[in-house]
C-alpha cells in the first residue's frame, strides 16, 4: 500500500503506497478535535491492513493487471476531481514536466508494485503478502543512502535490513514441507513489488510533482492506471474475460479498494499528516501487518506456519529498529 513508514498499497497497499505519499507535514497549530484523530487512525490501521485481503478476494475471479488497473483508475478520477473542486482560484494546472514525473512514479508505485502484489494474491495468502511487503522500510532505508543526498548508511539501518533479510530467509525454511510451501515465484514477486516502491519512493524525491497531495496522488494513481491497462492488454487479459468474473464478491472487494482502500483512507493520512507528528502516523507499518494476519484469518480462512510467523517477527523487528531510529533523530 502504501508503505512502508513514510510513505504509501495500495496496496493499495501496498504497506507504502502512493495512498501514502512520502511527505513530512508540520503540525498545525489549531488541532481537531481528538476523536477525529483517533477514528483517522482507526481507518489508515484497519482499511490498509485489510486491503491485501480485498485484492485477494477481487483477483479470484478477476484478471489481477486488469483489476489493478480498474482501480486506480476509478480512484484516481474521485481523487482527481475532488483535487479540481478544491484547487486555489487561478492554480496552474500541471505542466508536462509534472505529467512526466508522475509517469514514473505510477509506474514504480503502480505498474511494478501492484501489478506484482496483484499477481502473486492469486497463490499466496493476504497476510503473507503484507508480511513481505513490510519489507519495504528496510529497502528504502538502503536505496536512500545510495540515491538520495546527507542520507548516510547507519548502522540502525543496516541492522533494521539485516532483520529484514532474516525474515525473508525465514519466508522459504518450510519448503520442504510441501502441503505448507508458498509458490517461490509469488513470494519474489512481492518482493519484487516492495522493491519497486522503494525505488518510487526514493526516486520521486527527485521528480516534478505537483505540491498538492491530493492532485500528486491522482496524477500517479491516473498514469499508474493506465500503465496496468497497456499490461493487461499485453498479457491478454481482456480477451479472456467474462461476464461470470463480476461476481458480486469481486465488485465488492473491488468497491472497497477504490472507495475505502484509496480515497478515503488516504484522506485520512494526508489529514493525519497535517495534523499529527508524523512519527506517530508511521506506527501503521506495525498495525498493518498484523490487522491483515488477523482479518485474513477471522474472514479469509488463512493460516499461518511456524516459519511464515518467525519471518514476520523478524520483519517487524525490521520496521521497529528502522522507524524507531527516524523518530529519535
Amino acid at each position: 500500500m502504501s508503505s512502508p513508514a513514510l510513505a504509501a498499497p495500495a496496496s493499495g497497499p501496498p504497506l507504502l503506497t502512493p495512498e501514502r505519499p512520502v511527505a513530512v507535514a508540520a503540525v498545525a497549530q489549531s488541532r481537531p478535535p481528538r476523536l477525529a484523530i483517533w477514528l483517522a487512525f482507526g481507518v489508515i490501521y484497519v482499511v490498509w491492513g485489510s486491503t491485501f485481503l480485498g485484492i485477494r478476494v477481487a483477483v479470484q475471479t478477476l484478471p489481477p493487471l486488469f483489476m489493478a488497473a480498474l482501480r486506480f483508475l476509478l480512484a484516481g478520477s474521485i481523487l482527481g476531481v475532488f483535487a479540481w473542486v478544491r484547487r486555489p482560484q487561478g492554480a496552474r494546472w500541471p505542466g508536462w514536466r509534472e505529467w512526466r514525473g508522475a509517469t514514473v512514479a505510477g509506474a514504480l508505485f503502480f505498474l511494478g508494485n501492484h501489478g506484482f502484489v496483484t499477481t502473486a494474491s492469486k497463490v499466496l495468502p493476504s497476510s503473507l503478502v503484507c508480511l513481505i511487503v513490510a519489507t519495504e522500510v528496510p529497502i528504502i532505508a538502503v536505496l536512500s543512502s545510495l540515491l538520495l543526498p546527507n542520507q548516510p548508511l547507519t548502522r540502525r539501518s543496516l541492522v533494521g535490513a539485516a532483520l529484514g533479510l532474516l525474515g525473508v530467509l525465514s519466508l522459504f525454511a518450510n519448503r520442504g514441507d510441501t502441503a505448507n510451501a508458498w509458490p517461490v515465484w509469488a513470494c519474489f514477486a512481492v518482493l519484487g513489488a516492495s522493491l519497486s516502491w522503494s525505488l518510487g519512493a526514493v526516486v520521486s524525491q527527485r521528480l516534478t510533482l505537483p505540491k498538492d497531495a491530493l492532485t500528486r496522488a491522482a496524477m500517479q494513481m491516473l498514469c499508474g492506471g493506465v500503465l496496468l491497462t497497456l499490461a493487461s492488454l499485453l498479457k491478454g487479459e481482456p480477451a479472456s474475460l467474462t461476464a461470470a468474473a463480476f461476481t458480486p464478491r469481486a465488485l465488492g472487494a473491488l468497491a472497497y479498494l477504490v472507495l475505502l482502500g484509496s480515497v478515503v483512507a488516504f484522506a485520512c493520512y494526508t489529514f493525519l499528516l497535517a495534523h499529527v507528528r508524523t512519527a506517530a502516523v508511521a506506527t501503521h507499518v506495525f498495525v498493518n501487518p498484523l490487522v491483515a494476519v488477523a482479518v485474513g484469518a477471522w474472514l479469509g480462512g488463512e493460516s499461518m506456519t511456524l516459519a511464515h510467523l518467525v519471518a514476520g517477527v523478524f520483519i517487524l523487528a525490521s520496521v521497529c529498529v528502522i522507524t524507531l531510529g527516524q523518530r529519535a533523530t
